[in-house]
């Protein structure tokens, strides 16, 4: 399928838009560290605790990413011929010159991709770190 296909384009926001779920279990594992890090505990506790929250810092940076890659692919879905003005508007926002020619479609919604899976994996690493506290911590 055609990357530049606006159906793919609604598929990429829909899997983007699902990261909210990853992000609400972090805040629930977030919740849970924040929880364990009151009780007194060993050495080794306290570590993981901090692992935990440093992984939560981690996943909450990349649901923010994800969100705002959710935004602005529904403005290219809206408007798919602006890409260059897109870019040359997020590059004045933050400052840099406009780079070279705008990447494709296909090499945005893999970039998109990527981050979800990031997301993932450290939610997955977070869920370790947390079950490993609540299973072994007391």
């Amino acid at each position: 399928m055609n990357a530049d296909n606006p159906v793919m384009l609604r598929v990429v926001l829909g899997f983007l838009r699902a990261g909210r779920v990853l992000d609400g279990a972090s805040s629930v594992l977030l919740l849970g560290t924040l929880v364990q890090a009151l009780i007194p505990a060993s050495a080794t506790v306290k570590l993981c605790v901090v692992v935990a929250l440093l992984l939560a810092a981690l996943a909450k940076y990349l649901a923010w990413r994800v969100a705002l890659d959710v935004e602005f692919f529904a403005l290219l879905h809206e408007q798919p011929t602006q890409a260059a003005d897109f870019d040359a508007a997020l590059a004045a926002f933050l400052g840099r010159k406009v780079g070279p020619p705008a990447r494709s479609l296909a090499g945005r919604w893999q970039g998109a991709r990527r981050l979800v899976i990031y997301q993932a994996v450290v939610l997955g690493a977070q869920a370790l770190i947390v079950s490993w506290l609540l299973l072994f911590s007391g």
